[in-house]
């Protein structure tokens, strides 16, 4: 099987003239970019020019299928969303996982690019290589699980995949989400708000026709052994079984936790706020397409106020924003406002953060009863903050409305000192570890091109490395030092770049990074030299890797961001943690960001040198036109 096996073709749909245009997806993108997170940006910075607003109709939606979505090889059934971000104004990337990318690929689609808009509310239906464009109005405003429901029934397949927004998207929050299935979203930058941009509530691919796409012995023997050195490894267990539910508490226990709004580094009902508190709940594990860890689990609440409900168990972060970082010990609150999130299609760690920041406000009287319209908002009040998530999903009262433009603009528009409470990186509110803790996440932070996020990144050999894998890969024994700065830049360029391609290539990053700790790459590597017949190597994928990290890069540069952006909020490079196992821990950043920028080859205002994108193919690129011909891609 070579390469160009491996792909399928451009679909360019435009919504205002409801015009479609199929080409196929040259083959040496997918040599420089193979697809996914990849193809998107590279997409982006061929065709959208720096006039373009995130919700004007110009701007593209891209959804794409990766490399090896659709294959045999397991987990590999991601989607990557991509457009320029209402949130940040840069690039907006979410991965979904489901199996909405495996079917799109089965229909013969790499991606499908969106643009234009809709006189009226519609969805696309996907079937074979037919392609329409239908009415939605009778779906919009509709919660995600009833128009699921729908959509399916009126296809006739209850198996059909689905991609669709709900409330917040259509309200154009850029907190808005794209959901890819129950329980599963491509959150964070506000792609939701994109898709309700444009009067586009769903879509719906099936495949129905038969088909057979043969893959040789050598692929299927190294999926055989990547598949089997999963399963040997001790963490096998808890993956499969509690998925990340139970890391809540791993947090407080390393000191660094972002409690009520990073106000604490520890949270006294931290035990209670865990997954593994509720471990019994769990009626039917589930997984994403081709995937054996099955790490996702539908529960059923049997006490409290929310006895009998049902839903999605949520995973570390989203359990971690509405449980410590809200102040909220009971973890079945948690379950239940982050299944309330998935209804409302609102990034469900987004949500829980900016909830956190207001309470935060609230606590300190920056935000008053007049503000909130009479809401008492105090830690860990779980109606009062199903009660704020409403508003903020519906934008039904002024503070909702002003919490749904997202933590960066909401400080602004509140002030009164609301920033130095706003914890966000380029506009996109920080994940729950505190970067005092981990150097290496913050550093990360700092660098990530979608802003404070740690899934771009997943530094994890930090805390997960022995000192003499340390050693090997990053020349220090001290990188295996969370609390250490040293190495951690080299850390940070192997960990960006290996999530970039994998990102590219579609595989899960729970068994690629979380299990396997597979960040030289050379697993995914076997995998792909199995699969196309072609020797690759893991500095193979890590160099293109690197390409699309750069891509990107270029990008956000071209939308006004500067070096300048890669920083923290001043918290975190001046306070010092008080207590626990980081005590008198800041984060000296700008040493490392230096010797970062120096490993990427980048100047030091953090420009890329024009060495640097001669050497990786992306000198002197300009945006073509919106419909492009094939050579012109």
């Amino acid at each position: 099987m070579a390469l160009a096996d491996l792909t399928g073709d451009l679909l360019w749909l435009d919504l205002s003239r409801r015009k479609v245009v199929r080409r196929p997806c040259p083959e040496e993108i997918l040599r420089d970019y193979l697809g996914g997170r990849g193809l998107v940006v590279r997409l982006l910075l061929g065709h959208l020019p720096a006039s373009v607003q995130p919700l004007e109709p110009e701007n593209m939606l891209i959804f794409a299928a990766a490399l090896l979505s659709g294959t045999r090889m397991i987990t590999a059934g991601r989607l990557h969303i991509g457009a320029r971000s209402p949130l940040t104004g840069l690039i907006g990337c979410s991965n979904g996982g489901g199996s909405f990318g495996a079917q799109l690929k089965a229909c013969g689609i790499m991606a499908l690019i969106v643009t234009g808009r809709a006189e009226k509310p519609v969805w696309i239906d996907i079937q074979d290589r037919r392609v329409t464009i239908e009415d939605a109005a009778d779906l919009w405003g509709l919660p995600t699980g009833e128009a699921r429901r729908r959509l399916r029934e009126a296809v006739g397949d209850d198996r059909a995949s689905v991609i669709l927004i709900g409330p917040a998207g259509e309200r154009l929050s850029p907190l808005g989400c794209v959901m890819t299935d129950a329980g599963h979203a491509a959150g964070r930058t506000g792609m939701g708000a994109v898709m309700g941009s444009k009067n586009l509530k769903a879509v719906v691919v099936r495949k129905t026709a038969s088909s057979s796409r043969g893959y040789p012995g050598e692929a299927a023997a190294a999926v055989k052994k990547y598949t089997a050195a999963l399963r040997a490894l001790p963490c096998w267990e808890e993956w499969s079984t509690m998925g990340s539910s139970a890391s809540v508490s791993w947090t407080d226990q390393m000191g660094a936790s972002g409690a009520k709004n990073f106000s604490s580094v520890t949270f006294e009902g931290v035990a209670t706020a865990c997954g593994s508190h509720y471990r019994g709940l769990a009626t039917r594990r589930r997984g994403c397409y081709n995937c054996p860890i099955r790490c996702r689990a539908s529960v059923q609440i049997d006490r409290g106020r929310h006895r009998g409900f049902t839903g999605d168990r949520g995973e570390y972060e989203p359990l971690s924003s509405w449980g410590p970082r809200c102040g909220n010990a009971d973890g079945l609150e948690s379950i239940y406002l982050i299944n309330k999130c998935d209804e409302y299609g609102i990034d469900s760690k987004g949500a829980g953060n900016l909830v956190a920041f207001a309470i935060d406000l609230f606590e300190r009287g920056i935000l008053t009863k007049e503000d909130t319209g009479g809401l008492e908002l105090t830690w860990g009040d779980a109606r009062a903050m199903e009660a704020l998530l409403e508003q903020i999903a519906f934008r039904s009262t002024p503070l909702g409305d002003i919490l749904a433009r997202g933590m960066r603009e909401a400080a602004a528009i509140i002030g009164r000192g609301a920033e130095q409470y706003a914890y966000h990186v380029k506009g996109l509110s920080i994940s729950i570890l505190d970067p005092r803790g981990f150097k290496a996440t913050g550093l990360g932070y700092a660098v990530s091109s979608r802003g404070g996020d740690f899934s771009y990144v997943y530094a994890k050999p930090e805390y997960a490395y022995t000192p003499e894998q340390a050693l090997k890969a990053y020349g220090t024994e001290k990188a295996a030092d969370r609390l250490s700065e040293e190495g951690k830049a080299r850390m940070v360029k192997e960990c960006l770049c290996a999530n970039a391609a994998i990102d590219a290539l579609g595989i899960c990053k729970i068994p690629e990074f979380g299990m396997l700790l597979d960040f030289d790459l050379a697993a995914a590597a076997e995998i792909m030299t199995a699969f196309t017949g072609e020797k690759y190597t893991g500095a193979d994928l890590l160099k293109i890797g690197e390409r699309i990290v750069n891509a990107e890069r270029l990008f956000n540069f071209r939308f006004g961001a500067t070096g300048a952006d890669d920083t923290l909020p001043g918290k975190f490079l001046t306070e010092p943690v008080p207590e626990g196992p980081c005590k008198g821990q800041v984060i000296n950043l700008e040493p490392m960001l230096q010797e970062f920028y120096a490993l990427m080859g980048w100047q030091e205002d953090g420009t890329i040198g024009p060495a640097k994108l001669k050497e990786l193919g992306l000198a002197g690129f300009l945006p073509g036109p919106e419909l492009p011909d094939p050579e012109m891609i």
